[in-house]
């Protein structure tokens, strides 16, 4: 079966009109509250301000990966080790960049 040739509507890659001014007025109304989000939170009872902020801390801090320990029924030389040792912190050191 052969493609239809496209035929009125937008160009492609011609941005949606509608989509756009709803993403300008998402950020401008979230705009706004981050202005007003520490006098918000002061507000707040105590449990619920700290509710709030982890709920939002995901957005501010990178989330941690887990580490587990294989091979724990070995016992490995110190050379072994430390060679281990530094492979695990290249290895953090690449997930943090």
């Amino acid at each position: 079966m052969r493609k239809r040739e496209k035929t009125g509507g937008r160009s492609k890659g011609t941005p949606n009109k509608t989509t756009a001014e709803t993403k300008q007025l998402l950020q401008n109304v979230v705009s706004k509250q981050i202005e007003m989000l520490e006098t918000t939170l002061n507000k707040l009872e105590p449990v619920d301000r700290v509710n709030a902020l982890s709920k939002l801390l995901p957005y501010i801090l990178p989330k941690q990966q887990d580490i587990a320990i294989t091979n724990t029924n070995e016992f490995l030389s110190e050379s072994e080790r430390d060679r281990r040792i530094k492979e695990l912190l290249e290895k953090a050191k690449s997930l943090e960049t």
